[in-house]
């Protein structure tokens, strides 16, 4: 089966509560008291049902051995590890084709790490591309499912903060890399909301700068999967750095993945099925020293500072690579609230500490740590 891309992210609505951000549900609320109508009153008409896409996870497995059926090809782009493997080896080269293709177009209409982006030059009212479109609505919707933990309007923060076009060339996977930038400015930060999006026109706030990387990745490696398996009528898996997604038949016992943030930190080995993702988001992943204090790339938008280090990781399985993200980055932010949160959405995580201890979730086996 084909998994198509989601437009819309949705979660449980009653998971983040309606009283404000980082709520997880009440346990003594009226509809859970057990108190039925009163005698001779009409019962109550039952809410319809969410759409499954929002209320199931995948059920994971422990990894056995990568196939030797399954070929990989691999590359770096937004300074990530990008690949891509397939079932049938004699496909791999269209499946590169495919989704450098998808990924070139993805990077010109929303980096903002680019000055000749569409993104860039967008934002005045006018009709933007249907593939920018996309991109903002999705990552709208990250936002207003996490009551705006997961913001896009942090671009103008994250540049505040030192993350500029020439960020990557500063950013390895070895140690922290120290680099000096200006004297940090103070903003407040934006509200998502502030963004219109009207089909396909764009409005963005005048001193608001829209940073798409984080959703935008992870609908990258959703697009790129679906366009393969739909193309070429094979099993595939793509991941962009620790996003990850998956489309058509998987190998026999799934596709085997290494969940592991870097060298020293602990690995799980995990059998995801065909049409799910798990993403990673990390605290430890990318990091710059400034004259005033060692700083990361996920940013509280609350507080326009980068997020307490409660956490050095969150992994999180999903039915999309966008809506696992979402999670994941989210968990982050809501640092200390974040085991209770994934508990209550019953979400297949892995959370690992500051000492390296490992706490998991839902379906999430504790069987795969190694």
């Amino acid at each position: 089966m084909v998994f198509a891309g989601v437009f819309v992210v949705a979660l449980v609505a009653s998971v983040f509560g309606s009283s404000g951000r980082r709520q997880v549900p009440a346990s003594g609320s009226a509809r859970g008291s057990g108190q039925g109508p009163p005698p001779g009153a009409a019962p109550p008409e039952a809410p319809p049902a969410p759409p499954p896409a929002f209320t199931q996870w995948p059920m994971l497995t422990v990894a056995d051995a990568l196939p030797s059926t399954v070929d990989t090809a691999q590359w770096t782009l937004w300074d990530e590890p990008v690949r891509v493997s397939v079932t049938d080896a004699s496909t791999l080269r269209r499946a590169e084709e495919l989704v450098r293709g998808e990924l070139a177009a993805i990077d010109v209409a929303a980096s903002r790490l680019r000055a000749d982006s569409e993104l860039a030059s967008a934002g005045d009212g006018s009709e933007v591309s249907p593939l920018l479109a996309e991109l903002v609505a999705v990552a709208l919707s990250a936002a207003r499912d996490t009551e705006g933990d997961v913001d896009p309007t942090v671009g103008a923060i994250m540049t505040s903060l030192g993350h500029d076009p020439d960020f990557g060339a500063l950013v390895t996977d070895g140690a922290t890399q120290h680099v000096q930038v200006g004297q940090l400015a103070v903003y407040r930060p934006p509200s998502w909301e502030e963004v219109r999006l009207d089909g396909q026109h764009l409005t963005i706030p005048e001193g608001v700068t829209l940073d798409l990387s984080v959703t935008m990745r992870a609908r990258a490696v959703d697009r790129c999967s679906a366009l393969i398996a739909a193309t070429l009528d094979v099993g595939c898996l793509v991941s962009i750095g620790g996003d990850v997604a998956t489309a058509g038949p998987s190998p026999r016992n799934g596709w085997p993945l290494l969940v592991r943030d870097g060298p020293v930190d602990p690995a799980a080995h995990v059998g995801l099925p065909g049409g799910a993702a798990v993403s990673t988001a990390s605290s430890h992943h990318r990091r710059w020293d400034t004259a005033e204090e060692l700083l990361q790339h996920i940013v509280d938008p609350e507080t326009g500072r980068p997020v307490r280090h409660a956490w050095r990781s969150a992994s999180v399985a999903a039915f999309s690579a966008l809506r696992a993200t979402t999670v994941a980055n989210a968990a982050l932010i809501r640092e200390e609230l974040a085991p209770s949160w994934l508990q209550a959405l019953s979400a297949p995580a892995r959370l690992v500490g500051h000492e390296r201890s490992v706490r998991v979730f839902g379906t999430w086996p504790p069987a795969a740590e190694t």
